[in-house]
């Protein structure tokens, strides 16, 4: 990582940082269902965590739960090999909201990302190391530098998958670029279009699930009963961690966990 890049974006960091990110995870819509992290697999835990907070994540913690946190969406790491990068499953990539789209591509430099996509006035898909992609937006009328906007998932129907997350979790009807979206307190869940080979299931993969935050896990179990979803791990709650969770996975292969208490981490 290039020295001179460093000093400077990380005292930059520092005072940015400072100004506004401090919220917590978004109020629930009418299913009791926010946003609430993604659990990415990386080789060296304590490089990605300076990775996301050079770009702009703030250290929350809980106990033994290490998150960082952007608006709108936590970041959890596990230390391991994925067995495949984002852009091979159909969790393809996080996207983010930026106010200073120069900054930011500057960090992504630091960081040594490597640039898949650059429209040069602000719009970059880029390869974080170890196989997470990222895209970032630029949006100059926000307060916050850095937002947590949408997780970017491929399908074969983006209509049909869309309305399993809004039949699941009470998402809204939205539409981005032309392409179908699930919207969500705190994000949304956009969908591409297949091209070429089937995308592989992301347990195990780089990034290996994302999650949502529901007030009730009974509730939501009561319903995915009604759907008849079956849980890939039961709803049970983790005394040591003040936390409940349980697992699903979607129609296409997304694994997802759902967690009672995510949103108390500060």
């Amino acid at each position: 990582m290039n020295k001179n890049y460093k000093t400077a974006l990380t005292a930059l960091l520092l005072f940015l940082t400072s100004l506004s990110l401090n919220a917590q995870l978004p109020a629930p819509n009418a299913f009791e269902v926010s946003t609430g992290h993604t659990h990415l697999i990386v080789p060296n835990v304590a490089k990605h965590r300076e990775i996301c907070k050079l770009l702009g994540a703030q250290e929350r913690s809980s106990g033994r739960i290490e998150a960082l946190m952007f608006p709108g969406m936590f970041i959890l790491l596990r230390e391991g090999e994925p067995a495949q990068p984002s852009i091979a499953t159909t969790a393809n990539h996080m996207g983010f909201m930026v106010n200073d789209y120069n900054l930011y591509k500057a960090k992504l430099v630091a960081v040594d990302a490597s640039f898949f996509y650059d429209d040069g006035e602000g719009l970059i898909l880029a390869d974080l190391p170890d196989g997470v992609r990222v895209e970032i937006a630029l949006d100059e009328s926000q307060q916050d530098p850095i937002i947590y906007h949408h997780t970017h998932l491929v399908a074969e129907n983006g209509e049909e998958l869309r309305q399993w997350y809004l039949d699941v979790f009470g998402a809204e009807v939205g539409e981005r670029r032309g392409l179908p979206s699930a919207l969500i307190p705190g994000g949304q869940v956009d969908f591409l279009p297949l091209q070429g080979d089937l995308p592989l299931p992301t347990q195990g993969t780089a990034i290996d699930h994302i999650g949502f935050e529901v007030a009730s896990l009974d509730a939501f179990a009561t319903r995915m009963a009604d759907l008849g979803i079956t849980f890939d791990r039961e709803p049970a709650c983790i005394d040591e961690i003040k936390l409940c969770i349980a697992f699903i996975t979607d129609p296409t292969g997304t694994y997802i966990e759902l967690t009672q208490g995510l949103a108390i981490i500060k």
